[in-house]
């Protein structure tokens, strides 16, 4: 029996709790509560993590840890993605340049002790302004492909599990080469 751990991370509001729910068929641990920042609109946040936990064909088991996107709660990426076999990163289209939306989650996996295999969802594309829209197209052009990137609606079960292919897909390949090293 193989288990894999797999973190969540990006800025509040890109669909990490959504994606969570979506993979663990709505039967995730949440631990959102009332917003309270004014400049969000939405009315609930993740304040601590979101858990799933999900068996696969062959014994094997999927944990799926969704963090807090808020920079304060920063402390907390390190201590989830001890032990993680890979990270998702989410990128909300329709908030703001994808490169500064990223780099403090990249630079959480970063600073993780061994090379974690990260697979990068950009979400809302459909809600994003024209603008917003075209700014995140160009990023993705400049792109130098350091990492996979999916467009991804975290509601739907379909579209997560592709993010989830393209990562275990990562992580396999990992664990092939160290095993030839």
């Amino acid at each position: 029996m193989r288990e894999y751990k797999i973190v969540v991370l990006g800025e509040m509001g890109a669909g990490k709790s959504t994606l969570v729910q979506a993979l663990a068929q709505g039967r995730a641990v949440s631990t959102e509560v009332r917003n309270t920042d004014p400049s969000a609109a939405k009315p609930f946040t993740t304040v601590a993590l979101d858990y799933g936990d999900i068996d696969l064909p062959g014994g094997d088991r999927l944990r799926l840890y969704g963090t807090p996107g808020q920079i304060r709660f920063d402390f907390l990426w390190p201590i989830l993605l001890e032990g993680a076999s890979g990270a998702i990163v989410l990128v909300n289209a329709d908030a703001g340049p994808p490169d500064q939306q990223i780099r403090p989650y990249l630079d959480a996996v970063d600073r993780h002790p061994t090379p974690l295999p990260v697979v990068m969802g950009i979400t809302r594309m459909d809600d994003a302004s024209p603008t917003r829209r075209a700014a995140c197209e160009q990023w993705l052009e400049r792109d130098e492909g350091q990492l996979p990137i999916v467009m991804v609606d975290p509601r739907d079960p379909m579209q997560v599990l592709t993010v989830m292919d393209v990562l275990m897909s990562q992580i396999e390949c990992q664990a092939l080469v160290a095993c030839h090293e």
